[in-house]
């Protein structure tokens, strides 16, 4: 889940899914926030119900579930996370 505000718009609609019987991940860095003790309240309120709270490149990877994916490097590109560019070396040789 994502949402405009994370302490309203994600975290209600992960709080009602997980209500309707739904395993709720909230993608934190997905959302903007009013204030950061607003953040720091929905993350407690998240913690105490039991939705898990997760960042949007962790969940983008767990779906692709395999690094031997044809398309795992694509994947990272598109994620622009760092260590992919590292990963792309040791890879190619560059990390010995």
């Amino acid at each position: 889940m994502a949402g405009l505000s994370f302490e309203v718009c994600g975290s209600l609609a992960a709080i009602s899914a997980q209500a309707d019987g739904y395993q709720s991940v909230v993608a934190v860095d997905a959302c903007g926030t009013f204030s950061l003790h607003k953040r720091e309240a929905g993350l407690a309120r998240l913690a105490i119900l039991g939705v898990e709270v997760s960042d949007y490149a962790t969940l983008m990877v767990e779906i692709m579930a395999d690094n031997a994916d044809p398309h795992a490097n694509d994947v990272y590109a598109a994620l622009d996370m760092p260590f992919a560019t590292l990963m792309g070396q040791v890879a190619a040789g560059y990390g010995k």
